[in-house]
């Protein structure tokens, strides 16, 4: 992994991002309202509404999956999507020098590590934590969710901070989506559960293949964006990056190729896992596995603008479903 120097960064994304102030304010209204609970349970309810509106504000996508999940597991991947958005976009999105980024990123590190002693998450609220970590804390306990998992996506997210490149595919998957996409993968594995005869543990394989799968189409969406980030995902030994713009349109065009046709790779051996997962949660993670494979087959096959931000319509995205399970997802959706 190598820094690198890159001068223009004003490409605007445009997804729905909340800046700072927003999360803040966000956060001011949920710990009040958690701190006048009449009682935990009152207390988690506020906390997974909290998650569902960041989910919803931030991914259409897999807030679409997510509406095929059991009520009570849907809930948890709520909360464990706003405890993973949040630090991403410390990085990604606020306003501030890398300096205050990092003291952000220290800041949340810190106080998950200190939620652990907490009983409750009002008791924790009350403390100075911040919900989303309370309400995690709260998750992972229940699902006995290893802390190593979330502090190495805290620093995953730090590297991003950085402006990077990556040699070798096998640096970029070991270096980085460990700790960006594949724990999350473990994160939602003791969420989903085993099927019957199969315990977390057989989970995990085909939960960091899929993770790894995921990222690799997000990185391919999003070449052009990070080159005006200055993040440079496809390995360099595959492809050199640009030196000006002039290099850019080609540099996109194979950038977003090469992501994408390894991305493939991990798909097929995800698929090889899927029968693994709970009954009640195959339905949803087997909708992901397609729904972000047809998006990563249309990276692949339609060569777009440089400024194209690929995505599926309401009609790719329901195609391959059984249509005796589509009625679920217009009663589950709100």
């Amino acid at each position: 992994m190598r820094k690198n120097n890159i001068e223009n960064r004003n490409f605007i994304s445009d997804e729905n991002l909340w800046d700072y102030n927003e999360w803040q304010d966000l956060e001011s209204k949920v710990s009040k309202k958690i701190l006048a609970s009449k009682d935990q349970e009152e207390a988690f309810q506020i906390g997974k509404k909290m998650g569902k509106k960041i989910l919803k504000n931030y991914s259409n996508s897999f807030f679409t999956v997510t509406r095929f999940l059991p009520k009570e597991k849907r809930d948890l991947v709520e909360i464990i999507y706003a405890s993973v958005r949040y630090p991403d976009e410390i990085v990604d999105t606020f306003d501030m020098s890398n300096v205050k980024k990092n003291q952000l990123l220290d800041s949340w590190k810190e106080q998950f590590i200190a939620s652990k002693i907490f009983s409750s998450i009002t008791k924790s609220v009350d403390s100075g934590i911040p919900t989303i970590i309370a309400c995690y804390r709260k998750a992972a306990i229940e699902k006995s969710i290893p802390d190593e998992y979330y502090i190495s996506f805290i620093e995953a997210m730090r590297k991003d901070i950085e402006i990077s490149e990556y040699k070798k595919m096998e640096d970029l998957i070991d270096d980085y989506v460990y700790g960006s996409a594949i724990v999350v993968g473990y994160f939602l594995a003791y969420i989903y559960g085993p099927e019957e005869g199969y315990s977390v543990e057989d989970l995990l394989t085909p939960s960091k293949d899929l993770g790894i799968a995921l990222q690799l189409t997000n990185f391919a969406r999003d070449v052009y964006e990070d080159y005006f980030r200055g993040r440079f995902y496809a390995p360099t030994e595959l492809l050199s990056k640009p030196i000006n713009k002039n290099d850019l349109e080609n540099y996109v065009l194979n950038a977003r190729k090469i992501l994408a046709t390894e991305a493939e790779k991990w798909y097929l051996k995800a698929e090889n896992g899927m029968n693994y997962f709970a009954s009640d949660s195959q339905i949803a993670i087997k909708t992901c596995l397609e729904l972000f494979r047809k998006l990563n087959n249309k990276i692949l096959v339609e060569e777009m603008p440089l400024d194209h931000r690929y995505s599926l319509s309401n009609k790719d995205k329901f195609s391959f479903l059984p249509l005796s399970k589509l009625w679920k997802l217009v009663l589950l959706y709100f």
